[in-house]
């Protein structure tokens, strides 16, 4: 069991050292910590040494790596696990390791235990940290009285971190859920939905850290309202979620939401209709962007008073380049209507099965470029700024941004009905407050210079 990337309890053991806690060495002189210590720091030691040697570090390395971890994690944690009498943070440790070793239920047998004999304190991180895995691997268990008892210690405990609170108790509803009790996942559930909103973000990263648990909140919501026949609740999460996509924005969010709709039997018009009172007013983001083909460099502040469809794709990608077509008649057929296209992209390094630097990767976009007839203009992203600004885990991907720039529509795929949809999104955009854009375009002049070769 993994903790979430963002819990501070993956930094525990140096807070345990330094808060002067001194715990028990074995016989052979290695305590706990030390094997733990040593199990923890093996990815980042291998990874430097690597490093160091001019070698690689690719997925197969890292997957190396991890695997000599996890087989090490299971030597130390037998070796551990042999000893007489363990008792208070060799217990804390051992568990840690068989977490690392991927043993859910020693890991779990040995939090219990840490957790039974440890004596309540005023700041106690090992303590808060043991019952988080409580929590998570019980309900994984259906053990719930377990788990529901580690919540509530946990709540109870300092230091509290709020922004775990939704992470534990998204396990504690789907722990219910899967026990049949669905009124106490919805329960659980709502509460955590309802915190997360709350808890401001700092950073982008934040946001996008959160996302899979937002969407496992909502997939939760939407099954338990259904199961105790609250439909119209179901639909409410539903449509905040999608709209929640928008604004974040977030493409991998809007296609995890859409399917779960239509697997679920939902109705995508009513979704649709309730949408728009959740729909935020933000801007979508600017991201970086290291080359123009086609195009001047323009900014999405810049264009604002314009429709924009982003249309990130790749190369290589064989329904991107089925959905040209449609592109150029769009270009074609609105591009005098305040509507403009930018296709987003990246350098990958080689093309068509080559390596290239990123001035031979240009001389190849512009080439491709030709070759398909593309009327509008590229933006080659600064890696993959804008892929991960907006959520992009699939190719091809559309954002469709109204005249302030709000994102007001993301489609996903090739398919005809995408495409239906999308152009339908078009037109209603393009008939939205035209004495408005005129506005817009005179405080920003500059929108008048984007250039579509």
């Amino acid at each position: 069991m993994k903790i979430p990337i963002f819990s501070p309890y993956i930094y525990a053991p140096l807070l345990f050292i330094l808060l002067g806690a001194v715990p028990i060495r074995s016989q052979a002189g290695r305590t706990a910590s030390d094997l733990y210590t040593e199990v923890d720091k093996y990815q980042a030691q291998q990874t430097s040494m690597l490093m160091r040697q001019g070698k690689a570090v690719d997925r197969d390395s890292r997957d190396q790596i991890l695997s000599q971890r996890k087989s090490l994690a299971k030597k130390h944690a037998a070796e551990l696990a042999i000893r007489p009498e363990l008792q208070n943070t060799d217990l804390y440790f051992l568990g840690r390791l068989y977490s690392i070793a991927e043993n859910d239920k020693e890991t779990l047998g040995a939090m219990k235990k840490f957790v039974a004999q440890r004596p309540p304190e005023e700041n106690d991180y090992l303590l808060q940290s043991a019952l988080s895995f409580v929590v998570v691997l019980s309900s994984k268990y259906k053990q719930m009285p377990a788990a529901e008892e580690a919540f509530e210690r946990w709540s109870n405990g300092h230091p509290l971190v709020l922004g775990q609170k939704p992470v534990l108790q998204d396990h504690l509803a789907t722990g219910y859920y899967k026990d049949g009790q669905y009124e106490q996942s919805v329960k659980h559930s709502q509460a955590a939905f309802d915190l997360l909103k709350t808890i401001p973000a700092k950073t982008f990263q934040e946001k996008r850290n959160r996302e899979q648990v937002y969407m496992n909140l909502v997939e939760m919501l939407a099954l338990g309202y259904k199961k105790i026949k609250d439909n119209d609740r179901s639909l409410n999460v539903l449509a905040e979620a999608r709209a929640q996509s928008l604004s974040l924005p977030s493409a991998d969010l809007y296609r995890k939401v859409m399917t779960f709709v239509e697997g679920g039997g939902f109705s995508e018009k009513k979704l649709m209709q309730k949408t728009s009172f959740y729909l935020s007013s933000e801007p979508a983001p600017e991201f970086k962007v290291k080359d123009w083909i086609g195009q001047d460099p323009v900014s999405l502040e810049d264009l604002r008073g314009k429709v924009i469809l982003l249309d990130f794709w790749a190369t290589w990608c064989g329904p991107c380049i089925a959905t040209f077509p449609r592109l150029r008649d769009w270009h074609k057929k609105y591009s005098g209507s305040d509507f403009v296209i930018i296709g987003v992209t990246k350098y990958y390094g080689e093309q068509s099965n080559k390596r290239m630097t990123p001035l031979q990767e240009l001389d190849f976009l512009g080439e491709f470029k030709r070759k398909h007839k593309l009327p509008y203009g590229f933006a080659i992203a600064d890696p993959d700024e804008a892929s991960w600004k907006y959520g992009i885990t699939a190719f091809p991907s559309a954002v469709l941004l109204d005249r302030r720039g709000v994102v007001r529509y993301i489609g996903i795929g090739a398919g005809t009905e995408e495409s239906e949809n999308l152009e339908d999104t078009i037109k209603v955009l393009l008939k939205e407050e035209r004495i408005a854009a005129a506005t817009v375009r005179n405080l920003f002049p500059s929108a008048g210079n984007v250039v579509s070769q």
